[in-house]
């Protein structure tokens, strides 16, 4: 066995999936899943590819070929796709000793320490099988010595459609073949601004890449590049994140389902959001110490009828009190905020976190640092336990005429009492 292997698990069209999971009339039907507003494509069945639908299409490009081709249109349904993205992770770690959670639909696990006389492949296949017998998931699965050569392997999985969807990069000669045909469009890490450059210098497929002189890399390109071709040389130098508390901020914005004129129902948005992102920050442990709001108009058309602006606020005290954000938060907008606009998004972001464990408290500071934890810890375990939203903070507003279209969206099957599916015998 090499010294390092991984595997890369990958959800098959992830949302589709979802969706399917509980409409099975979408199965072997051309299905698209938009992105918040139904405004572009974020998903796509593999009828959908096949039709030449692109991941990013604005949906207004595509609604006659939806029309000649039948195709299904769906509504981001993300309450949906985080449960079942929780249920697939679940199976993971709890089958895999070491894995890294890289996204809603992607996990890479570390094998390096497994047993010598383990079979991966069957391990890895056994793992496969298990997703989708317990959720419904397809999921693809790429192993390789490297992480990006794991990303390699399950593209191949995937794109070429095996039936075991688990394929294994488990020698230097079948690596080496697979790169001679790996467009570099599609190794990870590599954009098109980045291909273009390569291209140039007649790179094409990722066996040209690893082959560059090493002067021509150090002089051309920065470390990450350096590192990508490592990795496709078999040697592993990409460390992913350890902890989700090492970020740095959490931001949430959402575009509305109309354009907004009034600073009321802009301050209603933003209060939303802020409850929102509160909500994951106490669920990371994490504190605050500084929020930055944004509002935008449509970012096109006349000069006269665009308008952005952000705003920093730092925090007198560093606080995860959805009370304390609103109040900044609101304030910050009303400075920015400027009248005759019609605006398409706010946002609000919390920057500068720092563990709740190890926060530096203000002895100045008026609040009630328990009593604030026991509110937010009550709000929390009720919206928890009885659905989002069911305690709510009165800034945030009661009809939400602005709240972003999502005409076409599925019901909450798992995570909504008052849309649970219903069997009928």
């Amino acid at each position: 066995m090499q010294s390092t292997m991984f595997a890369l698990v990958d959800c098959n069209n992830f949302f589709v999936s979802c969706e399917r999971v509980f409409n099975p009339k979408l199965n072997n039907r051309p299905v698209i899943v938009l992105s918040n507003n139904d405004g572009c494509a974020v998903s796509r069945s593999n009828e959908a590819k096949s039709l030449g639908i692109a991941m990013g299409e604005p949906f207004f490009k595509i609604k006659q070929l939806v029309q000649e081709h039948d195709i299904a249109v769906l509504s981001s349904n993300f309450a949906l796709y985080g449960d079942l993205s929780t249920r697939v992770m679940s199976i993971i770690t709890q089958m895999m000793p070491d894995v890294d959670i890289y996204s809603i639909d992607e996990a890479f696990i570390d094998l390096s320490n497994m047993q010598q006389d383990l079979d991966i492949y069957t391990l890895c296949l056994d793992l496969a099988q298990k997703i989708e017998r317990y959720t419904g998931i397809p999921v693809s699965i790429g192993i390789a010595a490297t992480k990006t050569l794991a990303k390699v392997a399950n593209h191949i999985a995937k794109k070429n459609n095996l039936p075991e969807r688990v394929f294994y990069l488990d020698n230097p000669d079948k690596t080496a073949n697979v790169l001679k045909k790996f467009k570099i469009r599609d190794v990870w890490g590599i954009g098109r601004k980045l291909e273009r450059r390569l291209h140039a210098m007649g790179v094409y497929t990722a066996a040209q890449l690893i082959n560059l002189p090493q002067s021509a890399i150090e002089s051309s390109f920065n470390v990450v590049l350096q590192r990508t071709i490592l990795e496709l040389q078999g040697v592993s130098s990409i460390v992913l994140p350890e902890n989700v508390k090492n970020k740095q901020q959490i931001m949430v914005s959402r575009s509305f389902g109309q354009r907004v004129t009034e600073l009321i129902y802009l301050q209603e948005a933003i209060s939303t959001y802020a409850s929102m992102a509160c909500e994951k920050l106490r669920c990371q442990s994490l504190f605050t110490q500084g929020i930055y709001v944004f509002l935008h108009t449509g970012l096109y058309g006349a000069t006269d009828t665009v308008y952005k602006n952000s705003l920093y606020i730092n925090l007198p005290a560093a606080t995860n009190d959805t009370r304390t954000i609103i109040h900044y938060a609101k304030a910050g907008l009303k400075k920015i905020f400027k009248f005759g606009y019609r605006y398409q998004k706010v946002g609000i972001i919390l920057c500068d976190l720092c563990d709740a464990a190890i926060m530096q408290i203000d002895l100045f500071a008026h609040n009630n640092i328990n009593h604030s934890d026991e509110l937010m810890g009550l709000i929390d375990e009720i919206n928890h336990k009885f659905g989002k939203d069911t305690v709510q903070f009165a800034a945030a507003g009661l009809n939400k005429t602005w709240k972003n279209q999502l005409r076409r969206r599925s019901g909450e099957y798992t995570s909504c009492w008052d849309e649970l599916p219903v069997v009928y015998l």
